[in-house]
């Protein structure tokens, strides 16, 4: 009994010491503070999607026949000129959530009820198919819509698309990708038309994507660059380790959509997964793409210089009028305040200023 008693003790000072460490870097380092306060502050927005009556509904529309997660919910307002098509594509580090998350359906329930048709995109998780899959099921889904929008009452001569995190990286993707790259996935009545139809989007909001994919002793490091240690990472996202628990062979989430580790990835590998490359090759001042990129200050799942990477090159490569980077303060990813009412009227207000 006193042997386990004193090991007892033992362990109190371990943790004992650990919370010391954990309180002297704090004390010392108030970029730490910031984030994790800022990381657990987060006010929610009223959500009611529930008993729409402001137009029509369809749940569940079938855009390819690889998969039964291949399919949209469209949300059309009624109104006696066919609203501006919004598409929506969720979050969740590749491996979770659906086309009906919180983010999602914060972001349509505002903008159906302020007359723009809203798509929300569900596509194949790295559980049930690797990259290039969800890039190629964004891209159908985008075809399908634009193919179908007389059926559905919708405009869909000009296309907005918007995505958080994943779904940034995969909204980012649709935007820079070429028409030769990853359109190779049929969908559901492409056969009967008499021409193709193209997957150009012509505006793309990205809430802080993940786009520049990395292993993550990379993301850490960069982290660590803004000032907020490893461990601190690893507990915010932990998560993300938990929805890959049931692939350890993975590291990340995004090794577990790949299908192998960054580490074993070749350059060229590499180079395929990333929408920086395909910025940097595709796209020029006639492109007819406008961005608007907004990210949190506090975000430590993405670290927001990867926005800052793609806003600079976007500048370059379609001229700074054409790309908005906003760091949105003390927002954490996925922040309530980037979905309020009164954000989301901003971003209507950018999307005027373009003609939507």
């Amino acid at each position: 009994m006193k042997k386990k008693r004193g090991g007892g003790r033992r362990a109190l000072i371990v943790v004992g010491a650990i919370l010391l460490v954990l309180a002297i870097v704090l004390a010392v380092n108030h970029e730490v503070v910031r984030v994790v306060f800022y990381s657990n502050y987060d006010p929610l927005n009223k959500l009611d999607v529930a008993n729409w009556t402001g137009g029509t509904t369809y749940e569940r529309v079938q855009y390819a026949e690889v998969s039964e997660n291949d399919y949209v919910n469209l949300y059309v307002p009624d109104g006696d000129a066919p609203a501006p098509l919004l598409v929506l594509v969720h979050g969740g580090g590749f491996v979770s959530n659906d086309c009906e998350s919180r983010q999602a359906q914060l972001f349509y329930q505002y903008f159906r009820d302020h007359g723009y048709a809203c798509a929300t995109v569900n596509y194949r998780l790295a559980q049930e198919a690797k990259f290039p899959a969800a890039v190629q099921d964004v891209k159908a889904a985008v075809r399908f819509l634009k193919a179908n929008a007389q059926t559905y009452g919708y405009d869909a001569s000009r296309v907005i698309i918007w995505g958080e995190s994943a779904g940034g990286y995969l909204a980012v993707m649709a935007g820079v990708t070429a028409e030769d790259e990853f359109n190779d996935l049929p969908f559901i009545g492409q056969d009967a038309l008499a021409e193709p139809v193209t997957a150009k989007v012509d505006v793309v909001l990205d809430y802080y994507g993940a786009v520049k994919l990395e292993s993550g002793a990379d993301r850490k490091a960069a982290f660590r660059e803004l000032g907020v240690p490893g461990f601190v990472v690893d507990i915010a996202n932990s998560w993300l380790s938990s929805a890959i628990k049931d692939m350890p062979e993975f590291h990340t989430c995004e090794d577990a959509w790949i299908g192998k580790t960054f580490e074993t990835l070749s350059a060229e590998e590499n180079q395929a997964v990333q929408p920086l490359y395909y910025a940097e090759k595709n796209l020029n001042a006639d492109s007819g793409l406008d961005v608007l990129i907004w990210h949190g200050d506090a975000d430590i799942t993405v670290p927001r210089t990867q926005s800052q990477l793609l806003y600079e090159l976007l500048c370059e490569k379609l001229g700074a009028e054409h790309a908005t980077l906003e760091y949105i303060h003390n927002a954490k990813h996925a922040d309530e305040d980037m979905y309020s009412d009164a954000s989301l009227a901003r971003v209507q207000a950018y999307l005027a200023g373009l003609g939507f």
